[in-house]
């Protein structure tokens, strides 16, 4: 009996994990879309069209379909996850953008020599000018 509670409390505490975590990401979202958030949403906006543009080896996907997730944002560097929309969510790699030199590289393919990539450079001048005007 102890033992069929206990993993009883496990999966409630599981879901409601789960659920608190999904909530807190739904209010996240909410809340970026007002005010100084809402801006730093469209500088984003040129920085995905930026990877979009990029010869990043999209394999399995159509560029339209990626997405940024950032992990990291400073004045110097900006580091992202590639992911798309699918039945669930897929990750396709990660990218590094250092800013003040207009350079993309692609982080996933390797670490020790990491790979520079080509980009339409109209989108470092949209995503600068966006940022110098926040």
């Amino acid at each position: 009996m102890f033992l069929k509670r206990t993993i009883y409390f496990w999966l409630f505490f599981l879901f409601c994990n789960v659920a608190l975590a999904d909530a807190i990401s739904a209010q996240s979202l909410v809340s970026l879309k007002g005010g100084k958030n809402e801006i730093a949403l469209s500088c984003y906006s040129y920085l995905t069209e930026l990877v979009r543009s990029s010869n990043f080896p999209f394999k399995y996907v159509k560029k339209d379909k990626i997405n940024l997730l950032i992990d990291e944002d400073t004045d110097e560097v900006v580091n992202a996850k590639l992911l798309f929309e699918t039945d669930g969510s897929g990750e396709i790699g990660w990218i590094e953008y250092r800013v003040l030199e207009h350079k993309l590289i692609n982080t996933s393919a390797d670490l020790d020599v990491p790979e520079e990539l080509i980009f339409d450079k109209s989108y470092a001048e949209k995503y600068d000018e966006c940022k110098r005007k926040n």
